[in-house]
């Protein structure tokens, strides 16, 4: 058993103390898979707001894919904005919200991480 003591070392129950160190190479292919789902997920967001822009035909299976895939990552956004809908075109506004909102949060997460468990180069 151990504990992280205030200095970033590990000191077992049994006096031992050893530094805490987190493999860099795994810590860039974790904030590289971050990045890389957030662009995904903000890619579909914005295909599907140009979608309803351009008034899609919502049967067709490319459109169906899209809209069900990112339909439970804007649900909590819907009511924040009204839809305004004229002619066959949609403008989701909450979904600009939502994708600078996923890419901020994205952004924060891979900053925290490199903050908290980035080697400190002297």
């Amino acid at each position: 058993m151990s504990q992280i003591t205030d200095t970033g070392h590990v000191q077992s129950i049994l006096g031992q103390t050893e530094m805490v160190h987190v493999n860099q190479e795994i810590l860039h292919r974790v904030t590289g898979l971050i990045q890389w789902g957030v662009g995904v997920l903000n890619t579909l967001i914005c295909l599907r707001y140009l979608l309803k822009l351009m008034g899609a035909n919502p049967s067709n299976p490319i459109a169906q894919f899209v809209y069900s895939t990112t339909q439970p990552v804007l649900t909590a956004f819907e009511d924040l904005i009204a839809t305004v809908e004229f002619g066959g075109t949609i403008l989701e506004f909450h979904a600009l919200i939502a994708i600078a909102l996923y890419g901020m949060l994205g952004w924060m997460t891979v900053q925290v991480l490199r903050i908290m468990f980035a080697e400190i180069k002297s």
